[in-house]
């Protein structure tokens, strides 16, 4: 009961004044079966309920020894009576109230427990769902780690493209240092080549000062034209070299500054993921030191709650307790009335003995003529319930016999349609054996003696299954059994029946013989 006040105090109090309310209903209800008699009010007669023939003879007989015995002795014997027809009458009511009272406790009782047990599944759902929340918790923690943890290799990405950058720069810078050693390569070697050229021209005009003037001067020419398209293509490499260069400085400068650019909006978007996480952090503990405040906040409030049920329920228990001494004070006052009563009631039952017991003996008579009645009811009944129970055995003997009819009749139907199926099919299959001789091309040198089997797969209208149709059983000669397949697909549709006579055809195994 502690534990229904704590969970519910307000089942604990309808509990409490349902209880009470039987309580007083059941003080009360004692003195409703005790009528109050005025001065001038007739005498009444007090009837009890008889159920059983031994009872009625007892009572017969007593009051047939009461009427042969002593007139002092009547009056003890019929004060009995209405003593204990008062006493049962009491414990009738007492026992309605009780039975009353029981069955309303236990149903505050269930109620109680029904309330409880929501309550204590509605805490469940705020514990899981604190939990869920706690689990959000650490799944957004988790979350905050794998950005600070993203933010952290994207810093090392963006260092190891620094380094691969600063690599490339310094590739960069050996292949411009080795453009310009080609280049003074290529200056030193035109040098050279003008030297040598220069002195093949002395050489060759100190051997060839005799040969015409003509020729010197196309070979001077040819010199200079070599020499300057020499230097031309010198000065193209060299330009060459200078764009490219300059190019290349640019570039490095372009990727320098991207660089550097990516690295300081990486490191941003890394502060700011880090002040999210940090301010998702503040928000979850923020959060969770509120639930357990609001945790705390109802727990208190609920042992307030408790606290004050537990007052009410003493202060409900005491005033109570004063109701029933003030309600057992004024039952004994009315017991004590009514005791009073129920002598001046006997009194005027001595007076009316004879009308009493001549009322009784009727009442005996009648109470005996039912008995009769109702027994003759009974036997007609139970003539009429086995009555019932044969015609009910013979409808189910007649359900049976007819059920065991239609069964046969099933049968014999299946046994006819399977007849008529297996007649079907030896009608179809010689028209399908022709349908596909039609079809047949016989192969050379062909013996009539051989024979092939074939399974076939048939859809509704005869249509054959590509790819379906294979040899199950060969004749021995592989030209004939293509020849039979090549048929066969050749004759689609075949001819087959529609409906359900189709279901046998839908798999079929055909020999076929030359």
């Amino acid at each position: 009961m502690w534990q229904i006040l704590r969970r519910n105090p307000h089942a604990f109090y309808w509990s409490l004044g349902l209880h009470l309310i039987f309580g007083l209903l059941f003080f009360v209800s004692a003195h409703f079966t005790k009528p109050t008699l005025s001065a001038g009010s007739k005498p009444k007669v007090v009837q009890a309920s008889i159920v059983m023939d031994r009872a009625l003879e007892s009572m017969v007989a007593d009051i047939q020894s009461a009427q042969t015995g002593h007139p002092a002795d009547r009056q003890p014997v019929a004060d009995e009576g209405v003593a204990q027809a008062a006493r049962e009458a009491d414990q009738q009511a007492e026992q309605r109230a009780a039975e009353a009272a029981r069955q309303a406790a236990l149903e505050a009782e269930r109620q109680a427990q029904e309330q409880a047990r929501r309550e204590a599944e509605q805490a469940a759902q705020l514990e899981m769902q604190a939990q869920r929340e706690a689990e959000l918790a650490a799944q957004r923690q988790a979350q905050q780690e794998a950005a600070r943890r993203e933010a952290e290799m994207a810093a090392q990405r963006a260092q190891e493209a620094a380094q691969r950058e600063a690599q490339r720069q310094a590739e960069l810078q050996a292949q411009q240092a080795a453009r310009l050693q080609a280049e003074q390569e290529a200056q030193r070697q035109a040098e050279a080549s003008r030297r040598q050229a220069e002195e093949a021209r002395r050489a060759a005009e100190a051997e060839a000062r005799h040969q015409a003037a003509a020729l010197a001067r196309q070979q001077a020419a040819e010199l200079a034209r070599r020499q300057a398209e020499e230097q031309r293509q010198a000065e193209i490499a060299r330009a060459q070299a200078q764009a490219e260069q300059r190019r290349a400085e640019e570039a490095a400068r372009q990727q320098a500054a991207e660089l550097a650019r990516r690295q300081a909006e990486e490191q941003r978007q890394a502060e700011i993921a880090r002040a999210q996480a940090q301010a998702e952090q503040r928000r979850a503990e923020e959060a969770a030191r509120q639930q357990a405040a609001e945790l705390a906040r109802r727990q208190a409030e609920e042992q307030r709650q408790a606290e004050i049920a537990r007052a009410q329920a003493q202060a409900e228990q005491r005033r109570a307790e004063e109701a029933a001494r003030q309600m057992a004070s004024e039952r004994e006052r009315l017991r004590q009335e009514a005791e009073r009563e129920r002598q001046a009631e006997l009194e005027r039952q001595r007076q009316a003995e004879a009308e009493r017991q001549q009322r009784i003996a009727r009442e005996a008579e009648r109470l005996a003529e039912e008995e009769e009645r109702r027994l003759a009811e009974e036997v007609a009944q139970q003539r009429r319930e086995q009555e019932a129970r044969t015609r009910a055995e013979q409808i189910e003997r007649q359900q049976a016999a007819e059920e065991a009819q239609r069964a046969r009749e099933e049968d014999l139907l299946s046994a006819l349609a399977s007849e008529q199926l297996a007649r079907e099919t030896d009608r179809y299959i010689p028209v399908i054996r022709d349908r596909v001789r039609q079809f047949w091309v016989r192969p050379p040198a062909t013996d009539q003696s051989l024979m092939t089997l074939v399974s076939i797969r048939l859809i509704p209208g005869g249509d054959v299954v590509p790819n379906s149709v294979r040899v199950v059983k060969s004749s021995g000669n592989p030209s004939f059994d293509q020849s039979v397949l090549a048929a066969v697909y050749n004759a689609s549709p075949l001819p087959v029946p529609s409906g359900p006579a189709f279901e046998s055809f839908r798999e079929l195994d055909l020999t076929f013989t030359p």
